[in-house]
């Protein structure tokens, strides 16, 4: 096949290449110019390797980028951000000089269309160029992406000729040619290091092994594709800043796939839309796809469409447009990983796979030219008919309530915000099924907005689908993911609503109430961030302690109640004669807290409590520092490991230990009093574990470690078992593996009910909503005290789940606790923080961190 042969033949036998009049690449390429400036500096120029013979790593990208930026009048340079590891996120703004110099102009008209779209006629569009967002290695090891990058934007910078300068004339690019920096840095730093002077496909070798975690994801692990509509990271807050600003027409989105595959472009399997996509889109989708065929054909590459992947999931790069005006495409190339590899058609070479990136990439723009005036209308189209559609709904907008989870919701308003959703105070009391929120304590979202689709896409809850797999999660609901009251009111908007918000939403609602001179700080368990003041007392080395029974207070002279789980802060009294006791430290740290914890503090004018036990009483228990280390290396999920480690790490500021599995059995285990498991652990290790739990530590089990711990005699549970026989009955072979799909639990939402009496419940609402993977539900055969949580009678809230399986959830545990030795051990069953937008059930993760040692 050419697609074997031709690479090598390319790399090893091409003449050199005459830059001023060949794309300066491994391969020959059509590329439809007549010449390139020798002015522009090609890519060996500046950063030392043909494209296609090394993997590029991220700041020779960035280095190119800069130098094509300073050469050509054509191209402009912007950082949108930095990756946790401080490196920047690049794109460049690529058209002609003259649409350079009106730059503004152009950006202000494309806002309009989303803004006003009523205000703009077909003659203003006619005038106005295509925007094109093309995107590349959003997983890291993914990598002929980025090198197409480099090659395209070498390519519209030095290239000569009409077609490609009518195509700069009638067209903004935007090219970002790193959405994943980081990961791609651990993944080029490891085949560049471990490839020799001659390469080999050999898939044994190590060049073509990356180690744990490998390169696909960010710095904490997280999948970047799955972080568009969450937007969770800076590389996806800086990115949507971008999208936003620009709204552009079409996004690209180019990743690589198994090496024995071909070359995948949308669209994807037509019964695995998302409804809230336009007809209009796919169609739109479609004839884009003619061009891609086209330029691949002419190249001889093997391509095909329709067959697999999906745009059901919004938070992909390929479906996220779709909601937001724009058109999407995923592009998926067969990998060769290293730079080279041996498929089932013979030897795949790196440099083939970025000529198929790079000719997408053209086509890409030709299709955006040539369908310029219909992308144009399609979006115009797309925001005045969402405008049509919020006027037909039955509610005028939602409320959100920051009566409860006030710094949730906030947390939540920022994620809309990021999307152009609009919010206003609310400015009267409203009561809706039962809740009421009150003028000044929440925001009204109107839905005749432009981003109606939007909202409306990211907040529904769905029970119907046309089919029964998906490619990723079957729903997101972001108000049950955040624990947010979002109250749809028929009300008229102009009654309720003061002016639009226009700055970021500020977390805020921290407060201190009392008289300086008490006794003891009282930290109410009912905010996000009241763990990470916890620490903040815990590493000064101040003794904190629980409550486990509700109480009141006398504060400021009046009688207060406080439910479980607040933490008290004794100020301690001279404990030696002539010892001068100082607590200026102690006020600040709180001071601190309120201000960026947003926690309710008070302060207790006495010690002895009008009901309940008195402030120093032996049903409160001391509060054990947290010292935590986690499972991270071979043997357990990157994805979970990742979910923990920013949540205790770079949300709630607190150190933690990452241990590989292997090294628990030789590890000082007591330097630790908590240990979160995200995996199994095996031999040594496990007994390691087990025998540290039995000495006193508190062992909290994630999800995918459920298997482990019910093989570890932890846990009493028994998996249960579907008659799948009775499912396949009457069904055809070709059937089978569909009917086998339909009962996974690929990502839905469950209704858990708490007992809140318990430590691990401590703050939480009786019912919450919970996101679950995978498919094994347990049966508790040991004792019913260890079950916290439980599946309701009714529990399926939003996703797709099959009546078999549903009828194995209703009373089944969720969430289990139990004692062990002198310590304890928790289970959960669900993903507490997954994708870190699950601010939720996140709190029972730290609740487990924070008292899980005081039952």
């Amino acid at each position: 096949m050419n697609r074997i042969l031709f690479p090598l033949l390319a790399c090893l036998f091409l003449a050199p290449v005459a830059w001023g009049q060949q794309l300066p690449f491994a391969m020959d390429v059509p590329t439809g110019v007549d010449a390139y400036d020798p002015a522009i500096p090609t890519p060996e120029e500046a950063i030392g390797h043909t494209i296609g013979m090394k993997h590029t790593v991220p700041h020779e990208v960035e280095w190119y980028y800069r130098a094509v930026a300073e050469a050509s009048d054509r191209v402009e340079l912007r950082v949108h951000g930095r990756t946790y590891e401080g490196r920047n996120l690049i794109h460049a703004i690529v058209t002609s000089p003259a649409n350079h110099a009106r730059l503004d102009d152009i950006l202000a008209a494309q806002q309009r269309v989303a803004d006003d779209p009523e205000s703009v006629s077909d003659a203003m569009l006619a005038d106005m160029p295509v925007v094109l967002h093309q995107g590349y290695s959003v997983h890291g090891n993914e990598a002929s992406g980025t090198e197409a990058a480099v090659l395209y934007l070498y390519h519209l910078a030095a290239g000569q000729g009409a077609d490609l300068e009518n195509a700069l004339e009638n067209a903004i690019i935007i090219i970002d040619p790193m959405f994943n920096p980081d990961g791609r840095d651990r993944f080029a730093d490891w085949v560049n290091r471990n490839r020799g002077g001659v390469a080999t496909a050999d898939g044994q070798d190590r060049e073509h092994n990356e180690p744990w975690p490998g390169g696909r994801t960010n710095h904490y692990w997280f999948d970047l594709n799955r972080d568009w509509m969450v937007a969770q990271h800076p590389e996806s807050v800086g990115r949507m800043g971008v999208f936003h600003e620009w709204r552009p027409h079409i996004l690209t989105d180019h990743h690589e796939m198994g090496g024995n595959s071909t070359f995948f472009f949308q669209p994807g399997i037509p019964s695995r839309n998302n409804p809230n996509t336009p007809t209009l889109n796919t169609e739109l989708t479609a004839e884009i796809a003619t061009y891609h065929a086209a330029g691949l054909d002419e190249i001889g590459a093997a391509y095909y469409s329709e067959e697999s992947f999906d745009d059901f999931f919004l938070g992909k790069g390929s479906a996220f447009p779709d909601v937001n005006g724009s058109v999407g495409i995923l592009f998926e190339q067969a990998s060769s990983r290293a730079l080279m590899a041996t498929t089932d058609d013979g030897i795949l070479h790196y440099a083939y796979t970025v000529r198929n990136q790079f000719v997408t990439s053209l086509t890409t723009l030709k299709a955006g030219v040539s369908l310029r005036t219909k992308l144009l209308q399609y979006q115009r189209d797309f925001y005045r008919d969402a405008l049509a559609e919020a006027r037909r709904a039955d509610n005028t907008g939602w409320i959100l309530s920051l009566e409860e989870g006030r710094t949730r919701a906030q947390r939540f308003t920022q994620l809309m915000q990021r999307h152009r959703v609009q919010f206003h105070q609310l400015t009267e009391d409203v009561t809706i099924d039962g809740v009421t929120v009150r003028a000044g304590n929440g925001y009204v979202v109107p839905a005749e907005q432009p981003q109606y689709r939007a909202i409306k896409a990211f907040t529904e809850r769905t029970l119907v689908y046309e089919d029964s797999l998906f490619y990723d999660v079957s729903t997101w609901t972001l108000p049950l993911a955040f624990d947010v009251d979002w109250l749809p009111t028929r009300a008229d908007i102009k009654d309720i609503a003061g002016d639009v918000i226009d700055a970021p939403v500020a977390l805020d609602g921290g407060s201190i109430t009392g008289n300086t001179d008490g006794v003891a700080y009282l930290i109410k368990w009912n905010r996000f961030f009241a763990p990470r003041t916890v620490y903040r007392l815990q590493a000064a080395g101040v003794p904190l302690r629980l409550a486990h029974h509700p109480f009141s207070a006398i504060v400021a002279g009046e009688k207060m109640w406080f439910d479980r789980g607040t933490v008290i802060v004794q100020l301690q009294p001279r404990t030696v004669p002539g010892q001068v006791v100082d607590h200026g430290p102690i006020h600040e740290i709180i001071r601190t807290a309120v201000a960026e914890d947003h926690v309710e503090v008070y302060m207790a004018d006495t010690g002895l409590t009008p009901d309940g036990p008195d402030l120093g009483g032996g049903s409160t228990d001391t509060l054990e520092p947290m010292r935590i280390a986690m499972t991270a290396g071979p043997g357990v999920s990157s994805y979970s490991t990742g979910e923990a480690w920013h949540a205790i790490s770079e949300r709630f500021r607190m150190p933690v230990s990452l241990l590989e599995p292997a090294d628990f059995a030789r590890a000082d285990l007591d330097r630790y009093s908590v240990i979160v498991v995200t995996g199994s652990l095996s031999g040594a290790s496990a007994d390691a574990v087990k025998n540290w739990t039995r000495s006193g530590g508190t062992l909290v089990v994630m999800s995918g470690g459920a298997s482990w711990a019910v093989s570890n005699e932890l846990f009493d549970l028994e998996a249960q078992s579907l008659d799948m026989d009775s499912i396949y009955a009457g069904l055809n072979y070709n059937q089978f593996g569909d009917a086998r799909g339909a009962q996974g639990i690929g990502g839905s939402i469950f209704a858990v009910n708490l007992d809140t009496t318990h430590p691990v419940a401590y703050g939480m609402p009786d019912q919450l909503a919970m996101f679950r993977q995978g498919s094994t539900v347990y049966e508790n055969n040991g004792s019913p005290t260890q079950v916290i949580g439980h599946y309701d009678d009714n529990p399926l809230m939003s996703g797709y789940l099959s009546e078999e399986k549903l009828a194995q959830l209703p009373g089944r545990p969720a969430v289990l606790a139990t004692g062990y030795g002198r310590g304890n051990v928790i289970l959960f069953q669900e993903r507490l923080n997954f994708r870190a937008y699950w601010h939720g059930t996140q709190r029972l993760f730290f609740n487990a961190l924070v008292f899980g040692g005081t039952f």
